[in-house]
């Protein structure tokens, strides 16, 4: 019986220590599992954390520097200026790693758009801001004359904003000067070699732009009735873009494509690359008064549309050409009616702001007149009706422009200088 017994007895033992290994077993494969869950787990969280908190910090890459200072006080009297003028704009911040776009709408917005390569930042002017009547001079100003410090009636220019600094068609030196914004003294960047026609020289050249991708000035060499291009790395390098031209005005568009007037054929033309005939898009109908012609055109301005705007000299009146249009539309208007005479005789130069409004320089007035979107007769901004040589005075201004900040800058061609309004935010 005993013997019987004992096998049964092993039998049972095994089998309860074959279930323990199996459940052992069974155990540690689950372990395993719930290892490997913990683990995958950890990852996914640092992982997420490392993300969001690359975001955070991405977020938070604001530059600490623009190229304007405006106080929380100045933006809020900004903002109560206008209350029905609402303007969306859109700000862009691009690091090395990541873009960001965030739109905003809000009242007559400051728009700063900030990329790694140069930090840039930009105003919205519209029909209530306001400049500084005393203006100071960035360039020239000590006197008619040739030396590096002196300009000798002025006719046109570029401001520069990459560069900091403004480009000068010297015209009656026959030269185009670059004066960094601050500097004593100008930097003779074509001509200078004394008047002529050949390919190094310059003979009274009215306006200057830089190409799109800012490696060449282009120049209105007008007494040579051409229009030549000038590399800004090498001075030997010039090439003669177009001829037979009384050329007076140019622009560039955001396409690179170049706009110029001229005073003789009374027209303006667009050149694309290479082009050499160009097309009309303003005028070319003989020299009337018609809102298909134009009478000896001065500067122009090209908006982001591709609209040219025209200072109609000898008609007296700013025209505007939308793209492909065949005939223009009058935006400042040189007589309005007996009761409501305007100012504008003879308007030489023109520029326009964001808002569409219209700022004009006229032969005889002295003072930078804006005209608003419908209006009908101009408010002047700068400037006074007597001509003078005081820092609020002006004498036969002849060309403008903004830079990045809004600040005015005039061609004040009889006092050979240029001088520059800043523009008033308290």
């Amino acid at each position: 019986m005993n013997n019987r017994v004992e096998p049964d007895e092993s039998i049972e033992v095994n089998s309860n220590t074959t279930r323990f290994r199996r459940l052992y077993k069974h155990f540690q494969k689950r372990k395993l599992i719930w290892i490997i869950f913990f683990i995958i787990l950890i990852v996914i969280i640092i992982v997420i954390s490392t993300i969001t908190a690359t975001m955070n910090k991405t977020k938070r890459e604001i530059p600490s520097t623009t190229t304007i200072e405006i106080t929380l006080s100045t933006t809020s009297a900004l903002l109560t200026t206008t209350t029905s003028e609402l303007l969306t704009t859109t700000t862009t911040t691009t690091t090395t790693t990541t873009t960001t776009t965030t739109t905003t709408t809000t009242r007559e917005l400051l728009t700063t758009t900030t990329t790694s390569e140069q930090l840039l930042s930009s105003l919205v002017i519209n029909k209530s801001m306001k400049w500084k009547q005393n203006a100071f001079t960035v360039a020239g100003g000590n006197g008619q004359g040739s030396e590096l410090n002196q300009l000798s009636t002025p006719y046109g220019i570029y401001v520069d904003n990459d560069d900091q600094s403004i480009y000068i068609a010297d015209t009656f030196n026959h030269r185009i000067v670059k004066w960094e914004f601050g500097a004593n003294n100008g930097e003779i960047v074509a001509g200078g070699n004394g008047e002529g026609n050949e390919i190094d020289q310059l003979s009274c050249p009215t306006d200057v732009v830089l190409d799109k991708e800012k490696k060449y000035l282009i120049i209105c060499d007008q007494a040579n009735q051409r229009v030549i291009r000038w590399s800004r790395q090498n001075s030997q390098d010039q090439q003669i873009l177009i001829d037979d031209t009384y050329c007076y005005g140019l622009a560039m568009d955001n396409n690179g494509d170049l706009y110029m007037s001229d005073s003789v054929k009374d027209e303006v033309r667009r050149f694309q690359q290479g082009d050499k005939e160009g097309t009309a898009v303003a005028g070319g109908n003989n020299y009337e008064d018609r809102l298909n012609q134009l009478n000896v055109p001065r500067h122009i301005f090209v908006d982001d549309y591709h609209s040219v705007y025209v200072a109609d000299f000898m008609n007296n009146r700013v025209m505007k050409w939308v793209e492909n249009a065949t005939e223009g539309i009058l935006v400042a208007p040189g007589h309005v009616s007996n009761e409501n005479p305007s100012l504008m005789s003879g308007p030489t130069g023109v520029i326009v702001d964001d808002m569409g409004n219209i700022y004009v320089l006229t032969d005889e007035n002295h003072q930078i007149m804006r005209w608003s979107p419908g209006a009908t007769e101009g408010v002047p901004v700068v400037g006074e009706r007597e001509s003078g040589w005081s820092p609020t005075q002006l004498s036969w201004p002849f060309d403008l422009s903004f830079d990045q900040q809004g600040n005015l800058y005039v061609v004040d061609a009889a006092n050979h200088r240029i001088q520059k309004f800043d523009i008033d935010l308290d």
